[in-house]
């Protein structure tokens, strides 16, 4: 499967570095429960990861799911298992 990186994502907008408090090299329990939607390797890791657990592979999906975390009614998840479920019930509606 393959794996998408910042080239393929649709904003420009994300933090480049991680933000305060924060360290793409150390995933505490927080890390792996909660997305920040700011950073840009989040949401590349939390984007890869759906595509791998729903077995979708095109770029185009890979957006997709960009673009649903980044719906205004996505503003206020921030916990992993809610923004899964968030995407997949948004799904065929975007």
């Amino acid at each position: 499967m393959p794996e998408f990186d910042e080239n393929d994502l649709v904003n420009t907008d994300y933090e480049n570095t991680t933000t305060s408090g924060d360290d793409p090299k150390y995933t505490a329990s927080r890390d792996r429960i909660r997305v920040n939607k700011r950073e840009r390797y989040e949401v590349i890791h939390f984007c890869n990861e759906f595509m791998k657990e729903h077995n979708l592979k095109n770029k185009s999906s890979f957006q997709k799911i960009e673009k649903i975390i980044r719906l205004p009614e996505a503003s206020g998840i921030v916990m992993r298992n809610e923004l899964n479920k968030f995407v997949v019930d948004n799904w065929k509606k975007n």
